[in-house]
């Protein structure tokens, strides 16, 4: 028999042969020629730093073991979750659902559902009713035809190809088509938490992250009616996808819009029928079933360590004071609109209101989708064109930019924030120090709510300032551009 060391051994060998394949740059080096950016003396002895062999040598096996660490744990974590019996966490919620959907009965009951799923699930007692909106059932109609298991193996195939198709999207927006960067865009977006923790608990934030981003390819091609029926689709959860139908009202593409309402309400209809719901009977038990989940520990502002979003900032750090900690909530959610408008308005002028699509807009929304909506860890997923964007942002400044250590500080702020957003934070620090505690019972210290338990918050409103600075920054750099030529000519 092979041992799991041999294994293990084999895949850093064919890990190290396809990354060394791969780290190339192709013609982006005589795109740096004669950069100005590379010229730097900051960068001219990075870059010897860099080249010392015990230096390159210790770069190259950290990428090598991170990366066959991530594959060794993807491939653990599908053999673990189609064994027999597996914890399906999210996925039961999805199942449970469809299953009362066949039966003609609504999921949306606290009463039915709370039963059913006791019944199915042998998982009793407080059960989180079903709070998402009626337009996700015919998207999960498919379940009840297999049986539990059988339906989870599919759920899981179905979360490969939805990383497959973001990873795949990331690439397409990146503005390189060296393999280097290819490659640094794969193996950076992979390593964000949603990705695969998504996969681990089941849930469909790797369906929207991957409509979103598929939906923003489609739209800057001018595919309007693609990018309509995406964002109708990923609608089903609409803590993660609502700000876009805004985004594109002010873009004035309304064929966009008009396609995305007309595939959401098709799908609300059709998810009432199903269970055999009217709309109003659906809002009287969305109330109360949403009256009910705030009091879960895992929503719970005030308890909750999972959660990312700046909504449990105050909270956190006001415990006591429930109306002084929902203002500082509320303010630091205003601030980050307003400075986002201000940008909105900045980029709008300068391209004379154009329909233009861009990237840092697309980056921004994702963003504020998980700062000032209600999310988990499997909601990061969204932070993938946030990646693409760094990068993005240092090809420019390589290509086009003299180096400014300001700016470069506040890039390098992004891509730290960024990494808070791993199984580094998430998984080996928070995970492993929750343990110590009954952290539904609210039994963390203070010290600790406030500061490590609290980073995946703090990360999310750093990488949103990062990304605003750099993008305005960004603005100004190319209108002096456009301006240079013109003062030339002039003179």
């Amino acid at each position: 028999m092979i041992s799991f060391g041999f294994w293990n051994l084999l895949i850093v060998i064919v890990v190290a042969l396809v990354l060394k394949n791969n780290w190339q740059l192709d013609d982006e080096k005589a795109a740096w020629k004669n950069s100005l950016f590379l010229k730097s003396l900051v960068i001219q002895r990075l870059i010897q730093f860099f080249r010392q062999p015990i230096v390159n040598f210790l770069v190259q096996a950290g990428v090598v073991l991170i990366v066959t660490r991530l594959l060794c744990y993807t491939g653990w974590l599908v053999y673990f979750l189609n064994q027999p019996n597996p914890p399906f966490w999210d996925f039961k919620w999805y199942y449970v659902a469809s299953k009362l959907a066949h039966q003609h009965l609504s999921p949306f009951n606290v009463e039915i559902f709370n039963q059913s799923f006791c019944t199915l699930t042998k998982v009793c007692g407080f059960i989180p009713p079903f709070v998402y909106p009626p337009n996700i059932i015919p998207l999960i109609w498919f379940l009840d035809y297999f049986s539990i298991n059988t339906a989870f193996t599919i759920w899981v195939v179905m979360h490969i190809l939805g990383i497959a198709l973001v990873l795949w999207g990331a690439n397409i927006l990146l503005e390189s088509r060296s393999r280097a960067f290819r490659t640094i865009c794969t193996i950076s977006s992979a390593l964000i938490y949603g990705l695969v923790y998504d996969l681990q608990v089941g849930n469909v934030a790797i369906f929207i992250a991957a409509l979103i981003l598929w939906m923003f390819i489609f739209a800057r091609k001018h595919q309007d009616i693609l990018a309509g029926v995406c964002l109708g689709l990923a609608l089903c959860k609409p803590t993660l996808a609502a700000l876009f139908v805004l985004y594109f009202l002010l873009k004035r593409r309304f064929s966009l819009v008009f396609v995305s309402l007309i595939t959401v309400t098709s799908l609300v209809f059709l998810g009432l029928a199903l269970t055999g719901n009217s709309l109003t009977q659906f809002m009287s038990d969305a109330a109360r079933g949403f009256s009910l989940w705030l009091n879960d520990p895992s929503v719970s502002p005030y308890i909750s360590i999972s959660r990312l979003d700046l909504m449990v900032v105050g909270p956190r750090l006001l415990p006591n004071n429930p109306f002084f900690a929902k203002l500082l909530s509320n303010l630091l959610v205003l601030i980050l609109l307003g400075w986002a408008g201000w940008y909105w308005y900045l980029q709008q002028s300068l391209t004379a209101w154009s329909k233009k699509i861009y990237l840092a807009e697309m980056v921004l929304i994702s963003c504020l989708s998980i700062g000032i909506n209600y999310s988990q860890e499997t909601s990061s997923v969204m932070l993938v064109p946030a990646v693409v964007f760094l990068l993005n942002d240092l090809l420019y400044q390589i290509r086009h930019c003299t180096f400014s250590m300001k700016r470069m500080s506040v890039w390098l702020a992004g891509v730290c924030f960024l990494a808070v957003q791993t199984a580094v934070i998430h998984g080996w620090l928070i995970g492993s120090l929750a343990k110590r505690w009954n952290v539904k019972a609210g039994e963390l210290p203070y010290i600790m709510k406030v500061t490590i338990f609290a980073l995946p918050s703090y990360a999310i409103l750093g990488i949103t300032v990062s990304i605003l600075a750099l993008a305005i920054s960004s603005l100004r750099q190319k209108q002096v551009m456009k301006l240079e030529p013109l003062s030339r000519v002039s003179n």
